[in-house]
């Protein structure tokens, strides 16, 4: 039988309420992962799965040290096992996107990746987490999913780490990739993904991560904003900066005002949309002031990118490549 690797972390797939007709007013992250795997008894018949809790937390109290807590148990385990077969991380969906794109950018293995949550607690009537977490291993399991990178598996869609985001507060179905759509589904006639072809880019493949992370806000666009917060993010010494602009990632006058009128040397900063889909281009206006479009990555995401590469020491030369070339 094959053998799996499940992390869990928490998130509302582990969450409980004491009304079972509650679907909002819940604890997040109280079920283990033994708990979880008991609650889908169909997975003895699939493979044997070791479970390790990394944490049990809203996954809006994520850190960085979970984040390097994960990467490091995935990267052990597939060192040490050349017979696992993949990895299932069960995870809060307010920051599943993040996570499963910080994996994509540093977990160098053919074999899956893949994470799962759920939208309504454990408890509640109809909860969505263990058939989600059923067929997270069932793709976890399948040759075709090898080579695809991290994937998102939620109401039986797979999605690819790049374009997958929550774009809902409620309801089973509230992921999606804007721009793409899934990379496929699962359901009860097996996996239906493509062939991957080639191997993908893992530019952070050999980055060891440190217990100390650079510090790097997000700006968000709006009406008449306040200068005043991108100042006091400049005059913090931030490692790096991400404008979530208005339309294709514009800023205002009076944000491009302040970053010209800055003395200092300006920290490494990308350039997003608040839009929820679409790319940001190179502008050369943009770019003498030190901003890089962040192409089709949300805000979130492309303060991921960015924290791997201030934390991998690169310059903008570099991250404007990798992001012309692939994203």
């Amino acid at each position: 039988m094959k053998r799996l690797l499940l992390l869990a972390t928490g998130g509302t797939i582990a969450g409980c309420s004491d009304d079972c007709a509650t679907l909002n007013d819940y604890t997040a992250g109280v079920l283990g992962g033994d708990a979880l795997m008991a609650a889908v008894p169909q997975l003895q018949d699939l493979v044997t799965i070791s479970v390790q809790q990394v944490a049990n937390v809203d996954s809006a109290d994520l850190l960085f040290a979970h984040w390097r807590a994960l990467v490091g148990r995935i990267r052990d385990a597939f060192a040490a096992d050349p017979d696992l077969a993949g990895v299932v991380i069960t995870h809060g969906t307010n920051t599943l996107e993040e996570t499963a794109w910080l994996l994509q950018l540093l977990i160098d293995d053919p074999r899956p990746v893949v994470l799962v949550g759920a939208m309504r607690p454990a408890t509640a009537l109809s909860a969505d987490g263990p058939l989600n977490l059923l067929q997270a291993v069932q793709v976890a399991l399948s040759s075709e999913a090898r080579g695809h990178g991290v994937l998102v598996v939620m109401d039986g869609q797979i999605h690819g780490a790049q374009r997958v985001t929550k774009v809902a507060t409620q309801g089973v179905g509230a992921f999606a990739s804007p721009g793409s759509g899934p990379l496929g589904w699962v359901d009860d006639f097996g996996v239906h993904l493509p062939t991957a072809h080639g191997s993908r880019q893992v530019p952070f493949a050999g980055l060891a991560l440190p217990e100390q992370w650079p510090q790097v806000p997000i700006v968000y666009g709006c009406v008449e904003p306040e200068p005043l917060i991108l100042t006091a993010c400049l005059n913090a010494g931030v490692g790096g900066l991400v404008f979530t602009g208005t339309g294709a990632g514009q800023l205002s006058a009076a944000e491009r005002s302040a970053l010209q009128a800055w003395p200092g040397e300006r920290p490494l900063m990308l350039q997003a949309n608040r839009c929820g889909s679409g790319p940001v281009h190179k502008n050369p206006h943009d770019q003498r002031l030190g901003l890089l479009p962040a192409g089709s990555l949300n805000p979130q995401k492309a303060r991921v990118l960015l924290l791997l590469a201030l934390l991998a020491g690169w310059n903008s030369d570099q991250l404007i490549a990798l992001i012309t070339a692939s994203l």
